[in-house]
């Protein structure tokens, strides 16, 4: 993994799906994970569901709280190599816009 600081949002499980709720994590912070592991719950108005990381990396922080409703593509969560300053993370979830 690069330097990189990656964003990970609540992902669209459906063509109606306009929001959703991490009902569980999975994984910790300083946790290593890979492409795959299951790394939350998440809960719509039709169904649970595991959410499967997209990427693989370090999981550095988590955004979203159990039960939070949130938009889709809001971000839940950051993975970035442990290398990354928390101050870089901090500032990463700062700016973070929803598109």
């Amino acid at each position: 993994m690069t330097n990189n600081i990656n964003a990970i949002t609540m992902p669209k499980f459906g063509l109606t799906m306009e929001k959703g709720s991490v009902s569980a994590w999975h994984i910790k912070v300083g946790q290593t994970v890979a492409v795959g592991d299951e790394i939350a719950d998440i809960e719509t108005e039709k169904v649970t569901t595991s959410y499967e990381s997209p990427i693989a990396g370090t999981w550095r922080r988590t955004v979203a709280s159990v039960g939070e409703d949130l938009p889709i593509g809001s971000l839940i969560g950051v993975m970035a190599s442990p290398e990354i300053e928390d101050a870089q993370i901090d500032s990463f979830i700062a700016k973070f816009t929803l598109t």
